[in-house]
């Protein structure tokens, strides 16, 4: 196949007609040139228009970006001041926690302390009663034992003299 390429151009320079150019370098930067020529005639206006559209879709992208990075700042702000209006009330709630508690140990140590002195109160009164109970049992005992040594003693020491002794002192007393 080759051969009759060669053939042809060979008869096509013989005879001064047209042919076929194996010199590939020279024919590409031929065809390239017509190529690109046409492109620029031809394409000028529609590469044109199309590098027209993909400028205003990226103006517009850009647009876009920055609105949203502006709006993304104003959140952001917005919310930093939330967080920091958040912080203020942890800290207010803190503290205003911080004194109810104090306030309830306070109170709580007071109550205690009442509570202490009402039990002593109650045990001094518990120990007086009870201090009053025992002396009263023992002047019982003591009256008792008294009475059972003076009825014990009382034939042997009191005879009939004595006896009239007493009764005749006891009316006088009384008036007689």
């Amino acid at each position: 196949m080759v051969d009759l390429f060669f053939l042809a151009e060979a008869h096509s320079e013989a005879e001064g007609g047209f042919g076929f150019n194996l010199d590939i370098l020279g024919t590409n930067l031929i065809n390239l040139t017509l190529l690109v020529g046409i492109l620029v005639y031809y394409g000028r206006g529609l590469i044109s228009n199309m590098l027209t559209e993909r400028n205003a879709k990226i103006a517009e992208q850009i647009q876009d970006a920055e609105k949203k990075q502006q709006t993304a700042a104003a959140g952001l702000k917005e919310q930093q001041q939330k967080l920091a209006e958040a912080e203020k009330t942890a800290e207010k709630i803190r503290q205003d926690a911080v004194a109810n508690a104090e306030k309830t140990k306070e109170a709580i140590l007071a109550q205690g302390a009442k509570e202490v002195e009402r039990l002593k109160a109650t045990a001094v009164a518990d120990l007086n009663s009870e201090q009053a109970k025992v002396i009263a049992e023992l002047r019982q005992r003591v009256a008792a034992l008294a009475i059972k040594q003076v009825e014990e003693q009382l034939p042997q020491r009191l005879n009939d003299e004595v006896q009239n002794q007493l009764i005749d002192s006891s009316i006088a007393r009384l008036g007689g």
